[in-house]
């Protein structure tokens, strides 16, 4: 699942591409996203006034509506900016020949893509794709009632200027009988945080993810909260990390998959040690650690 850097990095990617160019049509190709078509309809012409991240959601924001469209890529879902070429599509809604016919092989183009689900069509030529194998990503079209509900859902954001220490302490001291690897991945206290950036902070710190949170001491409370805001800054930087369907919004590959130094490398050497990289259950989810860097 794309994590907090892997979502900024496609917004910043898209930020420079879709703002401010006219919606010529949006295409539902999966109804499975449940979109209604007629709220669709009222869109075309707009245009997108910002976008934001909201943990690991990106919120698209529109120059003459009030609605917001979120979306969220779950497992596998890819949001690809590209250019349009002459394709059928055979949509489960509706049916239509696309215009464009760009050439060029520098572009990514909707060929590459064999889970195409949702499509937006600006009037400039390019498009944006949705692209997910398991179709678990969303697509929603909200108002701003529902959008402020949708807010109150997620945490602390880690790489805004409302997570301090003084706010982290406070999240620690509410939650003492949760296990630090549950503690990071509960996207109702710290949003984007998911199971690289969580086992790579946990390394870095030195910490056992099993640790109940009341049980850590103050200098381990401190690595983690720097750790957080360095890693995840560090791996905005390399643009998100890559293993099989994580791509920016151009379709290109993350580079910090070379520098992770436990997550995906169970049964390797760790690189401080030289003992082998262990993989548990942990809170639900697979959890890659040092037994011994991290046996406190």
């Amino acid at each position: 699942m794309p994590e907090l850097p892997e979502v900024e990095t496609i917004r910043s990617g898209l930020d420079r591409f879709v703002l401010n160019k006219e919606i010529k049509t949006f295409i539902v190709n999966d109804k499975k996203l449940n979109l209604n078509l007629s709220s669709l309809r009222k869109l075309r012409g707009d245009s997108f006034s910002k976008i934001e991240r909201l943990g690991k959601m990106l919120v698209f924001s529109f120059n003459n509506h009030e609605a917001k469209m979120l979306v969220h890529l779950k497992m596998t879902g890819q949001l690809i900016f590209c250019r349009n070429n002459k394709l059928k599509v055979k949509s489960e809604v509706e049916k239509i020949l696309l215009a464009g016919g760009h050439s060029g092989n520098e572009d990514f183009t909707v060929n590459d893509l064999k889970y195409v689900r949702f499509q937006i069509f600006f009037s400039n030529g390019y498009r944006l794709v949705l692209n997910d194998a398991r179709r678990f990503a969303y697509v929603k079209i909200v108002g701003p009632t529902i959008f402020a509900l949708e807010k109150k859902r997620f945490g602390l954001e880690p790489l805004s200027d409302d997570f301090t220490w003084k706010n982290f302490s406070m999240l620690i001291i509410k939650h003492p009988k949760r296990n630090i690897k549950a503690f990071l991945l509960d996207q109702s206290l710290i949003a984007g945080i998911g199971n690289i950036y969580a086992d790579e902070t946990l390394f870095a710190s030195g910490v056992n993810p099993q640790k109940k949170v009341g049980d850590l001491s103050e200098k381990q409370k401190k690595l983690i909260f720097q750790s957080i805001k360095r890693i995840l800054k560090l791996a905005v930087k390399k643009r998100g990390t890559t293993f099989s369907d994580y791509v920016d919004a151009r379709g290109l590959s993350g580079g910090f998959s070379r520098l992770l130094r436990v997550y995906g490398r169970d049964g390797d050497k760790c690189y401080k040690c030289g003992r082998v990289i262990k993989k548990d259950k942990i809170a639900g989810r697979g959890t890659h650690f040092c037994s011994y860097c991290q046996r406190y």
